[in-house]
């Protein structure tokens, strides 16, 4: 069989998308695929790429809000899918769908596909994203609700959606997995990990926080709470933990490459999303056997059972999130045995290799179709 040139697109990003596609890239199998990755090169020294043995593009995915840039990014990308015969282009998120789908069409690439990380909103681009979209070949998305409402958005047929959920890594996570301990030991660590944008509700954490703090204030309990992730609120965000009265107690980490030593580090993670796909970094928390508290938005009730795997909040309350908190603080059995069944069901049907073979699958699918 001839090797199918594939080229993934991808904008930048630091976050469980980087890490996804890194896993895809590293798990297809080279003797059935070429494989060409092009990425934004805004921060390409956060990828891995000396490890994932394909060819790399490095093609700015333009500014959407400058017509030169976009115009620019599109034909970088038709002179790459005609000058290397490119057969598939999988694109991931919306920006680099509209781009890499144009390119596509313009090209005469055979096959298009796009995996939708993040619920879209309504809105100019996001419907632009939508009509692209039905010229698709295959549609990926991370969790049933998010195909039911791209299916309901863009009226796109549900036979072009394929579901396949992210996946750990369970030899990565083997090297940080170790005992919880209890969450009685001082202080407390809690980790939040998010992009700094509005939809990773670190606000709503941060409230949360501070009302997590008054309610230990009498019982002796010590707390600290870190942040992993950047993004174009830090300011705003910094100056809520003065607001708050947190300083001291709330530690911005940045973009951190150790993520896994983070995790291992903390004694639980607590998600306050107003919208999700399926983060990856809960997965990644289960499989280590951490407590995790997520809010019940996008692909979270999917893997995490309230009570049973992790707990679930509403979004957008903060108190909500500060009482599950303080229930994982004060009840470390019931917290032990949550963590315990949620890493041994994330082992069983969220690993990277199910993620892998299903998408390898699909692809090859397509082509074997047209044959």
């Amino acid at each position: 069989m001839q090797k199918i040139k594939l080229l993934e697109l991808v904008r930048d990003s630091e976050g469980g998308m980087k890490r996804h596609v890194e896993q895809l890239l590293w798990g297809l199998d080279k003797a059935k695929f070429d494989i060409f990755l092009a990425l934004s090169d805004d921060n390409p020294d956060t990828w891995n790429l000396e490890k994932l043995n394909v060819k790399v593009h490095s093609i700015k995915l333009g500014d959407r809000r400058s017509p030169i840039a976009v115009a620019r990014s599109l034909f970088d990308i038709v002179r790459l899918l005609k000058k290397e015969g490119i057969e598939i282009i999988h694109a991931h998120g919306l920006a680099a769908a509209i781009i890499g789908t144009t390119a596509a069409l313009a090209a005469g690439t055979p096959f298009i596909v796009t995996t939708v990380h993040n619920f879209p909103k309504e809105n100019f681009i996001n419907r632009a994203a939508g009509h692209l979209l039905r010229r698709n070949h295959k549609i990926i998305t991370v969790s049933h609700r998010m195909a039911r409402e791209i299916s309901r958005m863009w009226a796109i047929p549900t036979e072009k959606i394929e579901v396949i959920y992210n996946g750990i890594d369970p030899h990565l996570i083997a090297k940080y997995t170790g005992s919880n301990g209890e969450c009685r030991q001082k202080p407390v660590a809690i980790l939040n990990i998010s992009r700094l944008i509005p939809d990773k509700g670190v606000d709503v954490f941060l409230k949360a926080c501070a009302i997590l703090v008054e309610r230990l204030s009498n019982d002796g309990i010590e707390v600290v709470f870190y942040i992993a992730g950047n993004g174009p609120l830090e300011r705003e965000l910094k100056n809520l933990v003065s607001n708050l009265r947190l300083e001291g107690r709330v530690n911005f980490l940045g973009f951190c490459r150790d993520i896994y030593r983070i995790m291992q580090n903390s004694d639980m993670l607590v998600l306050s999303s107003r919208s999700e796909g399926l983060s990856l970094s809960l997965l990644e928390a289960m499989a280590m056997g951490k407590p995790v508290i997520a809010t019940d938005v996008g692909g979270n009730p999917e893997i995490i059972r309230h009570g049973v795997t992790g707990m679930l909040v509403p979004p957008d309350n903060p108190r909500a999130l500060a009482e599950a908190m303080e229930y994982v603080i004060k009840n470390p059995g019931d917290a032990e045995k949550m963590a315990r069944t949620a890493c041994r069901t994330v082992m069983e049907r969220y690993t990277h290799e199910h993620m892998i073979e299903a998408v390898q699958n699909l692809l090859i699918s397509l082509v074997n179709q047209s044959g």
